[in-house]
C-alpha cells in the first residue's frame, strides 16, 4: 500500500508533522490511514466545500455569462461584419472545450503536487485572460484571450474543485459533491445579471476588467481553503499511471462522460431560439433559462443526496434517463410558457445532477485515492464531445427546414443522452443485475 501523507498546508506550526524518515506518523498519534480526515478540525471539510463552491461559480459562471457579452458585441460592435459575428460564436465553444481539455493534466498535477497551488495558478490565468481580453479590438483576439487563455485557467480549476470535497466524506460524499458543483448554477445566476448590468453601464471592456478584479480577490481567498486530507507522496509527475486505460469499466465510464458533455449544453444554447420561433419573447426565454439554472443547482444537490441513499450508479442511470425523456418527449411540445417551465425544471434538474454523479461514480468504480486524476482523464477525453454538441446541432438546425428543424435537433440531443445512459447501465450491471440493489 503506498504511503500517504497528511496535507499539512492548512495546519498551524504547532501541529506540523515531521517527515516519515524522522518519526513515524503513528508515533505522533495521527489517525489511522483509512481515515486521515480525523487529523483536522471538523470545520475544515466545510471550508473546503465552500471554497470549491466559490471557485466552481467563478469559473463556470463566467462561461455562462459570455453570452451576454457576445450578444452585445454582435449587435452593437460587429453588426456590419457577419464573418466577425461568426468568429464570436466560436469563443463559447473554445471555453467549454478548454474546460475539459486540461482535466487530465489538472487532476494529475493536483494529486501529486498541490490542489491549492494549482487552483491559485488557474485563478491567476483566468484573471489574465479576462484582463487581456479587455484590450482586444478583434474577435480573433478574443478567441485567443477569452477563449483559450481564460479557458486554460478554468480547466486548471474545474477538475480539482469537483473532486477535492469528496475526499473529506464517506457517508455524505454525494451531498458534499452536490453542494460543491451547485456553485456552477449559482455562479451563472449571479454573474450573468451582473455582467449584463456592467455591459449596459460601462461597456464590455470594463465588464471584463471588473471580472478580472473579482476573480483575483474572491478566487485567491477561496484557494486558501482548498485542500485534501491526504496525498500519495510516492507518486511524481513522471509516474503517470496508464493502467487505468486497460480497465473495461474505465473505458465505458469515459464514453458515458463523453456523451454527457456533447448533450448537456445543447438545450441551454438552442431552447431560446426554439421558443423565439414559437412566439415566446426573449425576456421570457431568459426567465425560463434562469429557471433551468435554479433547477440544475437543486438537482446537483438532490441527486447527490439521493446517491447517498439509493446508490450512486442507480442515481446516475436515473438522472440520464430523465434527461433523455426531457429532450425526446417534452422539448418538442414546449411551445408554450407552461410546458417550457416543465422542460426547464425537468431538464435542469436531471442534467445538472449528472455533474455531481459522474465523479462520484468514478470514486465508486476506481477508488477515491486517484479520483482527481481519473476524473480529469474523463474530462479530457470528453473534450471532443464539446464539438459534437453545439456545432452539430447548429448544422442540423440550419439544414433541412432552414432554421426550423427543431424535431431533428431535439431527437439528436435525446439520442446523445440515451447513449450516455446505455454506458452507465453497463457499468451498473457490472456490480449487480438486480434492479433493486443499492449500488
Amino acid at each position: 500500500m503506498p504511503s500517504l501523507e497528511i496535507d499539512t498546508d492548512c495546519r498551524s506550526e504547532k501541529n506540523v508533522f515531521k517527515t516519515e524518515a524522522q518519526t513515524p506518523v503513528e508515533d505522533l498519534g495521527a489517525p489511522p490511514l483509512d481515515d486521515p480526515t480525523k487529523a483536522f478540525p471538523k470545520h475544515t471539510r466545510y471550508s473546503v466545500i465552500a471554497s470549491c463552491f466559490v471557485l466552481q461559480g467563478l469559473s463556470c459562471g463566467l462561461v455562462h455569462s459570455w453570452g451576454v457579452q457576445q450578444r452585445y458585441l454582435a449587435s452593437n460592435v460587429y453588426a456590419d461584419s457577419p464573418h466577425k459575428v461568426k468568429t464570436l460564436s466560436y469563443i463559447g465553444t473554445l471555453m467549454f472545450f478548454s474546460l475539459y481539455l486540461w482535466g487530465m493534466l489538472a487532476g494529475w498535477v493536483a494529486e501529486v503536487w498541490s490542489f491549492r497551488k494549482l487552483c491559485f495558478i488557474g485563478v491567476i490565468i483566468m484573471a489574465v485572460g479576462q484582463l487581456t481580453a479587455s484590450f482586444c479590438n478583434e474577435p480573433w483576439q478574443l478567441c485567443l484571450t477569452e477563449g483559450i487563455v481564460f479557458g486554460v485557467g478554468i480547466g486548471l480549476v474545474f477538475s480539482p474543485t469537483c473532486t477535492a470535497p469528496a475526499r473529506w466524506f464517506t457517508t455524505h460524499r454525494g451531498l458534499a459533491t452536490g453542494i460543491t458543483v451547485a456553485g456552477v448554477g449559482v455562479g451563472g445566476l449571479v454573474i450573468a445579471p451582473l455582467t449584463d448590468y456592467l455591459v449596459r453601464e460601462v461597456g464590455v471592456k470594463w465588464s471584463l476588467r471588473v471580472a478580472a478584479i473579482y476573480i483575483i480577490v474572491l478566487g485567491s481567498i477561496a484557494c486558501f481553503f482548498v485542500r485534501v486530507p491526504f496525498q500519495d507522496k510516492t507518486r511524481t509527475l513522471k509516474s503517470f499511471d496508464w493502467a487505468a486505460f486497460n480497465d473495461r469499466r474505465f473505458a465505458i465510464h469515459s464514453c458515458m462522460v463523453f456523451f454527457v458533455t456533447a448533450a448537456y449544453i445543447i438545450p441551454y444554447s438552442f431552447l431560446p431560439t426554439f421558443w423565439a420561433a414559437h412566439g415566446i419573447s426573449s425576456q421570457t426565454s431568459s426567465v425560463l433559462i434562469a429557471v433551468a439554472n435554479v433547477a440544475s443547482s437543486v438537482g446537483r444537490i438532490a441527486l447527490g443526496l439521493g446517491a447517498d441513499h439509493i446508490g450512486v450508479l442507480n442515481s446516475l442511470v436515473l438522472s440520464l434517463g430523465i434527461a433523455a425523456i426531457a429532450c425526446l418527449l417534452i422539448w418538442p411540445f414546449a411551445t408554450s410558457v407552461g410546458v417550457g417551465v416543465v422542460m426547464a425544471l425537468v431538464y435542469g434538474f436531471s442534467a445538472g445532477g449528472c455533474w455531481t454523479l459522474a465523479p462520484l461514480a468514478a470514486a465508486k468504480l476506481f477508488g477515491i485515492e486517484k479520483l482527481s486524476s481519473n476524473t480529469g482523464i474523463f474530462y479530457t477525453i470528453s473534450a471532443v464531445g464539446a464539438w459534437l454538441g453545439t456545432p452539430v446541432t447548429n448544422a442540423l438546425l440550419n439544414g433541412p427546414g432552414h432554421g426550423t428543424n427543431f424535431i431533428g435537433m431535439s431527437v439528436y440531443n435525446g439520442v446523445l443522452w440515451v447513449a450516455a445512459m446505455s454506458f452507465a447501465v453497463v457499468n451498473r450491471a457490472s456490480y449487480s443485475r438486480a434492479v433493486l440493489d443499492r449500488v
